[in-house]
């Protein structure tokens, strides 16, 4: 049987693509719920509760950054030798779940 790695769909949108990455993966999923529980946190604060370590929090937050599922009080370009406050952004946790449902369940 072949294997899908592209499905040639139109309803597959960037939206889909986004949920599938935030949360096809456990390590994103945990730093969701914590963010989400816990209000703003620093990376390490992050790490420490996730039980994962710095490097592999910071490439996840990033990703998770990227699709909008966290935002950060220190832009991008700005965060050198600052302490920045990563947050659950609840709307697009919603929009990218809403996405991806509509996704599998409708026509």
């Amino acid at each position: 049987m072949p294997r899908i790695t592209q499905p040639h769909d139109d309803a597959w949108s960037a939206d889909v693509e986004a949920a599938v990455a935030t949360f096809g993966n456990r390590s994103r999923n945990e730093i969701l719920r914590y963010l989400s529980a816990h209000g703003p946190a620093s990376r390490g604060d992050i790490a420490a509760s996730v039980s994962a370590g710095e490097p592999s929090v910071a490439k996840h937050l990033l990703a998770l950054e990227e699709t909008g599922a966290v935002v950060v009080d220190v832009e991008p370009g700005r965060r050198h030798g600052r302490s920045p406050r990563y947050s659950a952004n609840p709307a697009r946790i919603k929009e990218l779940l809403a996405a991806h449902l509509e996704y599998l369940l409708e026509d």
